[in-house]
């Protein structure tokens, strides 16, 4: 659109005259008609107002924008910095429960391997009976196991379960912890993801700059836009005030007298000759037809304006809403914060429990089982030796009262060959001899015996004693089956 100080056009005076519109003279009604569209069009300041509000908004989230960009970032790392510490905290109360889990499995597996050894132990005592001529008569069958107290066993046996019932229930408080505290992390991590997400990276930066270039420029322009109007307007109300009568029919068609926009009061015109206002006249014509253009033009700025704000607003809202995600976040962090402290409370009992009462019990539950299985294993052998002990005392005694015997023949024998010679010598000798030269000369001769050497007893013939310690010592040594003593030397043996 021309300016009023457009230079006039080089054709002749007569063609000026005519307007581009049919080739006719401009006559007082048109140039009214131009006023009146360019006063209408001036309705677009509004327009412009509203594009000085909008950038001065856009300036001010502009602002907001590099704030809450950079608290936000700055927030981001924060929390990934806490989850990573939080979780580091996870794993370690998880490497103290496996390392715990894996020594008490591997004490557990010993334990059951040492108990099922001694149960081995006792199941042969159990099966290995005692022989009968052992016992006294009439008595029922016994074995090894009826001479072990078992209540030992079951002590400890009791004393195992009740520990390992004590580590349950620690392990399942720490279960209990362990499963609040992913819990939390699980929330806390679902949160995170949560979070509104502004697509600002270092590939793709904050498009609020670009806006904000883009509606200053938008203003600019419809500013720019808009002056062109004004001055359109101005040399509207110039063409009027310089033509007769032009003043009254535009106060008639605007009900106001026309006015240029830079002036407070009506002055009136100077007259200019007729060749230069014919000159404005065909500028105003041309610019008339521009107009509608320029106003257009003005308010699809607006428009983009509008829209450009809009994807501002929708922006700064998107990091308005991530920071105050990332604030709930920053809270969940703190509440999550303060109850680690428990979690880790609990697995430290956890793990003080497992050394200062588990791990120590099993142990020793361990070493006493294989004692116990080591003792009667010892009984067990001490019984098979007592049976070959048997057989040897047995045969000793046998071979001692053979000989005994033997020994008792010889001594008879002896003494009745001293009585021969005793009487041989008396019948050739005895009359010779006075009695008293000797005093032993008549005496029978000495009678030896070979027996067992009594216990102490009080009263009673020597006679029957000699015969009741000879029966007791049969009695106490007695005679056992070949097989039974086979068997206990195989034993003997195999445990050598």
């Amino acid at each position: 659109m021309a300016s009023p100080a457009s230079p006039a056009s080089s054709t002749s005076s007569v063609d000026s005259r005519r307007s581009l519109d049919g080739n006719r003279p401009q006559t007082l009604e048109d140039l009214v008609n131009h006023f009146v569209a360019s006063k209408r069009s001036l309705n677009t300041q509004t327009i412009l107002w509203r594009a000085n509000e909008i950038v001065t908004s856009a300036r001010e989230l502009l602002e907001e924008n590099a704030v809450l960009a950079a608290k936000n970032a700055s927030i981001r790392n924060m929390v990934d910095e806490q989850v990573d510490a939080l979780e580091a905290v996870r794993r370690g109360i998880d490497v103290i429960e496996a390392d715990v889990q894996s020594e008490f499995k591997q004490l557990l597996h010993d334990l059951d391997t040492s108990f099922a050894g001694l149960q081995s132990t006792l199941a042969v005592l159990r099966e290995t009976p005692i022989e009968a001529v052992l016992q006294p008569e009439g008595t029922p069958q016994k074995h090894l196991l009826d001479f072990i107290d078992s209540s030992t066993v079951t002590n400890l046996k009791d004393s195992l379960r009740a520990c390992i019932d004590r580590y349950k229930d620690t392990h399942s408080i720490l279960e209990d912890s362990d499963d609040a505290f992913d819990t939390a992390l699980d929330n806390l991590h679902s949160s995170i993801q949560n979070v509104p997400q502004t697509p600002v990276t270092s590939s793709s930066p904050s498009p609020l700059p670009s806006l904000y270039h883009h509606l200053e420029a938008h203003a600019k322009e419809a500013a720019h836009a808009f002056q062109s109007l004004v001055s359109h307007y101005d040399l509207c109300v110039t063409a009027l005030r310089h033509t007769e009568g032009g003043a009254a029919a535009a106060t008639q068609a605007t009900g106001d007298a026309p006015m240029p926009s830079n002036a407070e009061h009506a002055v009136p015109a100077e007259p200019i000759p007729e060749e230069e206002r014919l000159e404005m006249v065909t500028v105003l014509v041309n610019d008339a037809q521009e107009v509608d253009h320029v106003v257009s033009e003005i308010r699809d700025r607006g428009s983009d304006m509008s829209f450009l704000l809009s994807q501002v607003d929708n922006h700064i809202t998107q990091l308005r809403n991530e920071d105050s995600a990332l604030n709930s976040v920053l809270k969940m962090i703190a509440r999550v914060t303060a109850e680690v402290k428990s979690h880790i409370a609990t697995s430290r009992a956890f793990h003080a429990h497992w050394l200062e009462d588990t791990r120590p019990t099993l142990i020793r539950g361990i070493e006493e089982w294989e004692n116990q299985r080591e003792f009667y294993e010892r009984f067990d052998l001490a019984y098979a030796e007592l049976l070959v002990e048997i057989s040897s005392r047995r045969r000793r005694h046998d071979k001692a009262k053979r000989k005994a015997e033997e020994a008792q023949k010889e001594l008879d024998r002896l003494h009745a060959e001293d009585e021969r010679a005793r009487e041989h010598f008396a019948l050739a000798q005895g009359d010779f001899l006075p009695l008293d030269i000797w005093p032993g000369l008549r005496d029978p001769p000495r009678q030896y015996a070979v027996r067992p050497i009594p216990q102490a007893h009080e009263g009673g013939d020597e006679e029957e004693v000699r015969e009741e310690e000879e029966d007791a010592v049969a009695r106490s040594i007695p005679q056992l089956g070949r097989n039974v003593v086979e068997r206990a030397l195989t034993r003997v043996k195999r445990r050598m």
